[in-house]
């Protein structure tokens, strides 16, 4: 038996809460088995980010090389990189491996939920020369869009479409624009693939600090993509959409968000600080239960 197989590059957190731990709980809670490549050390609590610890290209690049030379891999989700070096290593390694590593997904991880900056300028600026062309869905907040294209924060659903049209051009042929800090009373997300332009509502959740959605929501897109690949080599693909297109990223996004939103929602009553107030983290472990 072949499991649907993801690899995740992004950052440790110490906490559980995003990065590659949350990445990898995902994966299981999709069904998906999932390799990883640690990206950057971040230590952080609730209460936000104590210190980030970048790691050299080479140890990032021996990492994706381990996996990729040995495990077969449906999918691919790289987060947060931190450094120019890290990025470029990464962008190399895509150029390298693109055969091995299936369809690729970039969150492109900026800033913390504590508004703690995760990458350097440098960084920023390699991301979207060198790593965003390559990859086949990008899922940008609207603060991350606007850091990519060096233009302001949207402020309408016009403004993020444009953007996300904007990101598209780049090279992507998925963009996802999330649209969490549009001041509206439902969250919409902007979605620009090769079937056209979707608006994605859901009702807003109020008064929930949490952290880790955007690497959730991205995780289970690769996570989405994985099963895909696995329902195209058993032939059952045509059991997925209309005519059994594997490009239906509308279904995909739609998934994934409604992981998202339960994970969210029933994280309301979890406790894993001392101290009250902090960004907590998501309940993934919802499909595990047996109740």
């Amino acid at each position: 038996m072949r499991p649907p197989l993801v690899l995740t590059i992004a950052g440790s957190d110490s906490d559980g809460a995003s990065g590659i731990q949350a990445d990898l709980k995902t994966f299981t809670a999709l069904g998906v088995y999932g390799a990883s490549a640690v990206s950057m050390i971040c230590a952080v609590n609730t209460t936000g980010v104590q210190g980030t610890h970048y790691l050299p290209g080479e140890v990032v690049r021996s990492q994706i090389d381990a996996v990729v030379q040995d495990l077969l891999v449906d999918a691919t989700k790289i987060g947060s990189l931190g450094s120019a070096a890290v990025v470029e290593a990464v962008s190399q390694e895509v150029r390298t491996h693109r055969s091995r590593m299936g369809r690729i997904v970039l969150d492109p991880v900026m800033v913390a939920a504590d508004g703690s900056a995760l990458i350097s300028a440098e960084g920023a600026r390699a991301l979207r020369t060198s790593l965003v062309p390559q990859v086949d869905v990008l899922t940008p907040t609207m603060l991350e869009a606007a850091q990519l294209l060096g233009t302001g924060v949207a402020t309408t659903i016009d403004e993020m479409r444009e953007q996300a049209l904007a990101l598209r051009a780049l090279g992507p042929q998925t963009v996802l624009v999330t649209g969490g800090r549009l001041v509206a009373e439902d969250v919409v997300d902007v979605l620009v693939h090769p079937g056209g332009t979707d608006l994605l509502r859901a009702e807003r959740i109020p008064e929930r600090r949490v952290r880790g959605a955007g690497t959730t929501l991205s995780a289970a897109i690769a996570a989405q993509l994985a099963r895909i690949a696995e329902f195209d080599r058993a032939g059952e693909l045509a059991e997925i959409g209309e005519e059994g297109t594997d490009d239906d990223m509308v279904t995909i996004v739609a998934s994934a968000r409604e992981f998202l939103a339960s994970a969210v929602e029933n994280a309301d009553d979890w406790q894993v600080s001392q101290r009250p107030g902090g960004h907590g983290p998501l309940n993934h472990l919802i499909t595990l239960d047996g109740d």
